[in-house]
C-alpha cells in the first residue's frame, strides 16, 4: 500500500528501478548485440554507484535515533531488506539475460565470449604464452597466512583479486589460501584471442590467470580459486540529502555512537562460505561487508568490450555541422547575429571547440571565465584555456575535486595550467559550482562584449558523443550581465546566505532564485488552469526528490494542470495517485546516447517559456551547488526546443511509463500509430535545420 500522507517514490528504490530499465534495454532483441552488453555494463556501474552512495546512509540512518528517523520518514532495517531482495532479484535476471539471450546471440554473429568453461585446446597454447610472456610480470601473489593482514592496505579499491585455495604437494594436511590482482589496467578486461573456424574469441583475464595459477604456485595444488573485489570508498552523502539542521543532528550522533563508514567487499558466486569465514579472521573482513554477485564481477567493464564489426553496434550517425559557424571567420561574428543552440550529441562540438580556441588568440578577448566541474586528459578546453593565458589573457576557472574523479589526473592538469597563468579556484563545501557556463569578455572600440557558454552538461564529456545535452552560445546583454555578476561573486568564495540579494532576472542561480522561480512559474500554471485557460508543464531532468517543488506539482496537478515528467534517473514523484497526481505522467527513455537534459517548458497561455538548466531537482542541486537555469529567449530556438520535447513526449518505441509501483511499463500502441523514437527523431530535427539553412543560404 502506498502511504499517501507520505507521497514520494523512495529514492533507493527508485534508483533501483532505474536500474532495471537497463536491463530491460539489454533484453531487446531489436538492439545491436555489442549495444546490448553496453547496457549490461552500464546497470553494473550503477549497481556499483548503489552500493557506494546510498547503501552507507541507510546503514547510517539506522544508527540515528528513532524521532529523526520517523521524521525523515525512513526506516531503514525494512528498507535494507526490500533493496538487499531487489538488487538479487535484479543479479538473478541479470544472469539469465546475459547467459540465456546476449552470448548465444553474440555467439550468432561470430563471436564467442569464453564464459565460465574450459578453453578448448586450440586455444591453450595462446593462453600459455599470453600469460608468460605478459601477464606473469604483472602478478603480484601474496599468501595470507598465519600473521593478521590489514584489509584497509592490502586490497585497493576498484581492483579485482583472485583468492586462491591450495595445499602444498608435499603436505596435503594443511589448507594454503593466496591473493593474486588481476591487472586490467594495462590490459583491459577482455583479451582478443586467436580466430578459430571463422569464429573471433574473447576470454576474461581472470580465467586466464585462473588457466595458469599451476605455473604461479610450483609445487601446490590448486584447489579452486574465485574473484573478489573490494570497495573502501564509500560515502555519506547526508549534508547533501537532508536540510543543514537535520543533517547536522544526524552526524552528530553518528560521531557520538562512533559510526564508521562499512567497507564493502563483493564476492564470485559459488566462493563457500568457510573462504569467506577465513578471510574474515585473516585479513580483517566483516562477515557482513561481504556481499554475492554473480559468475563475474565488475561486469561494468562490459562497456569496454572489443569491437569486432559494425553490425554488432548502432549504425554510425554522422555529427551535423551548423553551417552560420562553419561559413564565417570568426565565431564571435555568427554569435553575435543570433543566438546558437547545439543539440549534442547529433551536432558537432567543432563550434564549442572554436569559441574557446579564437578566445585564445584573439587579441581583442581580455578575459575568460569557465566553470569546468571536472577535469579529463582529453577535454579539448584545456589547452585552449593555457594557450589563453600564455597569450596574457586573464583566464579564471572553477573546479570540483571529488573522490570519485581521479585526483591525480585533476592535479596534474591544474599544476599545467598553474604553471601556464591560469587562476584555478577548487570547490569548496556548500559551494561546489555544478554549472556548465563561460564567459568570455572582449574590449572592442565601442565598449565591453560578452559571449557565454550556457550548457546542460560539462565539458569533460562533450566530444565523447555518448549523452544527450544542449549548449547555447550567445550575447545577449541580460544573460551575458548576469553571468559576469555570477562570476564575480564565485570569484570571493562567499556563502550565498552573505548575499540577500543580487540581481538574477534572467539567470537563475541556485541558493539565490532558481527554488522560487520554479514555484512562481507552476504557481502561474495553477492560477492559469483555474482560470480555465490552457496551462501545462513538461520538465525533463535526470533527478527530482526535492518535497517542496514535488508537493507544487501535486497542487497543479489537482488544479487540472497536465504535467508530463521525463527521467532518466531517480524519481520521487508518484504518478497517476488518485486526487493527487491524476494528470501526472512519468516517462523513462532509455537509448543509445544517454540523457543527460535539463528542460522546463510552461505553457503561460499560449505564451510559453522554455529553460535549460544544469541543475535537477535535488536538495543537493538546489541548495548545496551553484547550478544555474536560462530562458531561451529566440523564437526559431524556442520552436526547436518545443519539438526536442515533443519527441520525447510521444516517443513510444524507446519510453516506459512509471505506474504506481514504480514497474517500467511498455508503451503499447496499435500498427496505425506512427513509430516515434525520440533520440532519433532529434537526430533527424538537427539534420532537417542543417538542412533548411544551407537551403535558405542559397536563395
Amino acid at each position: 500500500m502506498i502511504d499517501v500522507s507520505y507521497p514520494y517514490f523512495d529514492t533507493n528504490l527508485s534508483w533501483l528501478s532505474n536500474n532495471f530499465r537497463l536491463l530491460l534495454e539489454a533484453n531487446d532483441d531489436s538492439v545491436p548485440v555489442r549495444e546490448r552488453l553496453k547496457f549490461m555494463g552500464q546497470y553494473s556501474y550503477q549497481i556499483e554507484e548503489f552500493f557506494r552512495v546510498r547503501i552507507p546512509n541507510l546503514l547510517a540512518m539506522g544508527e540515528v535515533s528513532k524521532d529523526i528517523r520517523t521524521k525523515l520518514n525512513v526506516y531503514p532495517e525494512s528498507l535494507l531488506e526490500h533493496v538487499y531482495e531487489t538488487v538479487d532479484n535484479q543479479l538473478r535476471e541479470f544472469n539469465e539475460i546475459l547467459v540465456t539471450r546476449i552470448l548465444p546471440s553474440l555467439n550468432d554473429q561470430g563471436v564467442h565470449l569464453y564464459y565460465k568453461e574450459s578453453f578448448s585446446p586450440e586455444h591453450l597454447s595462446f593462453v600459455r604464452k599470453f600469460f608468460i610472456d605478459k601477464l606473469f610480470r604483472y602478478l603480484q601473489p601474496v599468501f595470507l597466512d598465519g600473521r593478521r593482514n590489514s584489509k584497509i592496505s592490502f586490497f585497493e579499491s576498484k581492483e579485482l583479486y583472485l583468492v586462491v585455495h591450495l595445499v602444498f604437494k608435499e603436505d596435503q594436511d594443511e589448507d594454503w589460501y593466496a591473493v593474486v590482482n588481476i591487472p586490467t589496467e594495462p590490459f583491459g578486461r577482455f583479451v582478443e584471442m586467436p580466430e578459430y573456424e571463422g569464429k573471433k574469441y574473447v576470454a576474461f583475464l581472470e580465467d586466464i590467470i585462473r588457466e595458469n595459477l599451476p605455473v604461479l604456485f610450483p609445487g601446490y595444488e590448486i584447489i579452486d580459486s574465485y574473484t573478489l573485489r573490494g570497495e573502501k570508498e564509500t560515502e555519506l552523502t547526508i549534508e547533501d540529502e537532508y536540510p543543514m539542521v537535520m543533517a547536522q543532528r544526524i552526524i552528530k550522533q553518528l560521531e557520538k555512537r562512533n559510526f564508521v563508514q562499512p567497507l564493502q567487499f563483493f564476492y564470485e558466486s559459488g566462493m563457500p562460505l568457510y573462504i569467506r569465514e577465513y578471510l574474515s579472521n585473516r585479513a580483517g573482513m566483516l562477515m557482513n561487508e561481504f556481499h554475492e554477485r554473480g559468475s563475474y564481477l565488475y561486469m561494468q567493464d562490459l562497456l569496454t568490450f572489443p569491437s569486432f564489426s559494425k553490425k554488432l553496434d548502432y549504425p554510425y550517425q554522422r555529427p551535423i555541422h551548423n553551417s552560420e559557424f562553419e561559413e564565417t571567420e570568426s565565431v564571435f561574428e555568427s554569435i553575435q547575429r543570433a543566438d546558437q543552440l547545439l543539440h549534442l550529441p547529433y551536432h558537432s562540438y567543432n563550434p564549442i571547440v572554436r569559441f574557446f580556441n579564437e578566445a585564445a588568440i584573439d587579441p581583442y578577448v581580455k578575459e575568460i571565465h569557465v566553470s569546468l566541474y571536472k577535469i579529463s586528459a582529453n577535454s579539448f578546453i584545456l589547452n585552449s584555456l593555457i594557450s589563453a593565458s600564455r597569450n596574457g589573457k586573464k583566464v579564471v576557472t572553477y573546479v570540483e575535486l571529488n573522490a570519485k574523479l581521479d585526483i591525480q589526473e585533476n592535479m596534474q592538469w591544474s599544476r599545467k595550467m598553474r604553471d601556464a597563468g591560469v587562476k584555478i579556484i577548487f570547490s569548496i563545501p556548500g559551494l561546489k559550482v555544478h554549472a556548465k557556463m563561460a564567459l568570455i569578455k572582449r574590449r572592442v572600440q565601442k565598449g565591453w562584449e560578452r559571449y557565454a557558454f550556457l550548457g546542460t552538461g560539462g565539458f569533460y564529456r562533450l566530444t565523447s558523443r555518448e549523452f544527450v545535452d544542449h549548449a547555447l552560445l550567445t550575447s545577449h546583454r541580460e544573460l551575458t550581465n548576469e553571468l559576469e555578476l555570477l562570476f564575480g561573486y564565485l570569484y570571493t568564495q562567499d556563502e550565498p546566505k552573505k548575499y540577500k540579494y543580487l540581481p538574477f532576472n534572467f539567470l537563475q542561480v541556485t541558493q539565490f532564485t532558481i527554488q522560487k522561480k520554479l514555484i512562481d512559474l507552476i504557481d502561474r500554471e495553477i492560477k492559469n488552469s483555474n482560470a480555465g485557460l490552457k496551462s501545462f508543464i513538461t520538465i525533463k531532468l535526470n533527478q527530482i526528490q526535492d518535497h517542496t517543488l514535488i508537493d507544487k506539482l501535486y497542487q497543479a496537478s489537482k488544479a487540472g494542470v497536465m504535467v508530463h515528467i521525463i527521467i532518466s534517473e531517480s524519481c520521487g514523484v508518484i504518478p497517476g495517485l488518485p486526487s493527487i497526481s491524476d494528470n501526472i505522467t512519468v516517462s523513462r527513455h532509455v537509448d543509445r546516447y544517454m540523457e543527460n537534459t535539463r528542460i522546463f517548458h510552461f505553457g503561460n497561455r499560449g505564451n510559453d517559456e522554455i529553460y535549460l538548466s544544469s541543475c535537477d531537482w535535488t536538495y543537493r542541486n538546489l541548495h548545496r551547488r551553484i547550478d544555474v537555469c536560462f530562458p531561451i529567449l529566440d523564437e526559431a530556438l524556442k520552436g526547436q526546443m518545443r519539438q526536442v520535447l515533443k519527441n520525447y513526449v510521444n516517443d513510444n518505441q524507446k519510453a516506459v511509463r512509471l505506474d504506481l509501483y514504480q514497474n517500467n511499463l511498455r508503451i503499447q500502441y496499435d500498427a496505425s500509430t506512427p513509430k516515434v523514437r525520440a533520440q532519433e527523431a532529434n537526430y533527424r530535427l538537427a539534420e532537417r535545420l542543417e538542412r533548411n539553412m544551407s537551403i535558405r543560404k542559397s536563395e
